[in-house]
């Protein structure tokens, strides 16, 4: 479509003038067939879905089965996403439209009658709501906290060892189900970056041995924090932002500390000295 500066005014040019701002105020716009029977015409349409741009032909709507008797109200409402169109049918002889469902956007409002022939433009209500046409993306809600649950895990010195975090806390949580307790695994299946941070924290540690918590990416190391100990317990936080495919890169915790140390060792299991925890970020 050609394309101006938008000047409305009763000039020659006002034609012009309409036909680009039709692609606006005409989106989706609902009306009587040229020759009107029991369907509803809908003017071309356009949608953003996140970086996608979906243009919409003209659609014939129904056709509409009227009540038998009394009134009803019907909805034309069309898909957020494809901006296909489809009717809810209302209650008969309820004021109440049917309610609009998820993932949908209002289009028309239809009041037949009993005596409803043909769908004319008197009995359409236009409720389309313009803006909403743009529709944002979805927002991805991805995450876990895993903890030990206040029971201590056993670590060997010397022995990289994956630390057991199960969401059964009152402080886990396990939004999109991406962590799984028995592997002790996170595995989303949607790409993108994620913030990741644990902590683990040793007790009965020797001055001056080292101290290490591990997060592992597909089996292998893909960083780590380390502490020297003073003496006693001893916490190590960890922090990073990672991709992984959706597919099947998957994040572990594993805990280290070296060789020659006294025994009676462990890791402590309170909720809120070990644990591991992811989000999505984009």
């Amino acid at each position: 479509m050609t394309v101006q500066a938008f000047n409305p005014s009763d000039l020659s040019q006002s034609a012009a003038n309409w036909a680009v701002s039709q692609r606006i105020v005409g989106a989706f716009a609902p009306h009587a067939q040229m020759a009107p029977n029991l369907t509803l015409g809908l003017d071309p349409g356009h949608l953003l879905n996140d970086t996608t741009l979906v243009e919409v032909g003209p659609q014939s709507v129904g056709p509409f089965i009227p009540p038998t008797s009394g009134f009803r109200i019907d909805r034309v409402v069309v898909d957020r996403s494809t901006g296909a169109a489809t009717i809810v049918t209302g209650t008969t002889n309820s004021l109440n439209p049917p309610a609009i469902p998820a993932g949908k956007l209002p289009v028309a409002q239809l009041h037949l009658q009993g005596t409803t022939l043909t769908i004319t433009n008197d009995i359409i209500v236009d409720e389309r709501v313009i803006a909403a046409t743009f529709t944002p993306p979805a927002r991805r809600v991805i995450g876990f906290r895993a903890d030990l649950n206040g029971v201590n895990a056993t670590i060997s010195a010397g022995v990289y060892t994956l630390v057991p975090v199960t969401v059964s806390s009152s402080q886990a949580f396990n939004i999109g189900n991406a962590f799984d307790p028995e592997t002790h695994r996170f595995q989303p299946t949607a790409a993108g970056f994620y913030q990741v941070n644990a902590q683990i924290h040793y007790t009965n540690m020797p001055a001056g041995k080292g101290c290490n918590t591990y997060i592992y990416k597909n089996g292998m190391v893909f960083g780590q924090a380390a502490t020297t100990a003073t003496g006693g317990g001893e916490t190590v936080q960890y922090c990073d932002v990672i991709y992984l495919d959706g597919a099947t890169d998957y994040l572990e915790l594993y805990g280290f500390y070296n060789p020659g140390t006294t025994t009676g060792n462990y890791i402590g299991g309170q909720i809120s000295t070990t644990w591991f925890s992811a989000a999505y970020i984009g």
